[in-house]
């Protein structure tokens, strides 16, 4: 009886091991002083270079105050072309495929065999949200956008003045004084947009955004990174859009990244099924 015990004890032990994330320690390093063109282009520079980013086991989370609801997928990103994105419920058959190009969205709902296309304006009438292609994939790959989007995020980014904090480095569009100005005087059409930006690494960790015109607040928290390989990337994205009385949170797990391998960008519509245009 005894060796038995060990044994499931032993087999216990090793399931525990095996599961468990091999997790590296981060440390963030501490602040210098530095200047604006410094640290745009240390924040360039370090953000992740690939060509194809796979990103496998992915847990989304999505809530909008009214509902909640949670799925398994997968994002595979061929960089600056197209992301193909998976949706699984809980029983493992894929639930909707969606692609993602500079000129549109594609949406396949394979339950009710319906394919939706629409473009980045969608976006902004149904959420409020200026976003594009590049945007998108930047939140994904924890990079550099300017918002509202722009043409050139890294010319862009020339206008931004940076602050230099206790543990931390920030990028803002506009001055804080400048800010408290416009917000004083009631000025509409006013964005502030805060990038939040760890030492040594230059790695992104949080986006704040207020629309004064709109009323809004988008939040965007890169959490817990850790080494995939040889790669640094947070485990934890969650985007929340906060407007009135409305809003919606949208987070990521990640578990599994793989560059430049790895992922299938097959994407094919079915002719049987619906479209619809939106």
């Amino acid at each position: 009886m005894w060796r038995n015990k060990a044994g499931l004890l032993f087999v216990a032990i090793i399931y525990l091991l095996v599961s468990c994330k091999t997790t590296e320690t981060f440390t963030k390093g501490a602040v210098s002083n530095i200047s604006d063109a410094r640290l745009r282009n240390k924040l360039i520079d370090n953000e992740l270079e690939f060509s194809k980013l796979y990103l496998k086991k992915v847990q989304f989370n999505f809530s909008d105050g009214s509902q909640k609801k949670s799925f398994k997928g997968s994002f595979v990103i061929e960089k600056d072309s197209q992301i193909v994105v998976s949706i699984f419920p809980l029983m493992g058959i894929e639930l909707v495929r969606v692609r993602l190009t500079p000129n549109e969205v594609v949406i396949i709902d394979k339950h009710n065999k319906v394919v939706t296309k629409t473009n980045y304006d969608y976006f902004n009438r149904k959420y409020g949200l200026s976003l594009n292609y590049y945007a998108v994939q930047a939140i994904l790959t924890n990079a550099v956008f300017l918002y509202p989007v722009e043409v050139d995020n890294y010319e862009g980014l020339k206008k931004y003045k940076h602050y230099i904090e206790k543990d931390y480095y920030s990028f803002k569009a506009l001055k804080d004084n400048r800010f408290d100005r416009f917000v004083g005087r009631g000025k509409e059409g006013v964005i502030q947009h805060e990038m939040y930006i760890y030492p040594d690494v230059y790695r992104i960790f949080k986006i704040n955004i207020k629309d004064l015109a709109k009323n809004q607040s988008i939040n965007i928290d890169y959490s817990d990174f850790r080494k995939f390989g040889s790669v640094l990337f947070p485990e934890q994205i969650n985007f929340i859009v906060d407007q009135q009385e409305n809003k919606f949170e949208v987070s990521l797990e990640i578990n599994y990244l793989e560059i430049n391998d790895g992922g299938s960008l097959y994407f094919k519509i079915p002719s049987a099924y619906k479209t619809k245009v939106l």
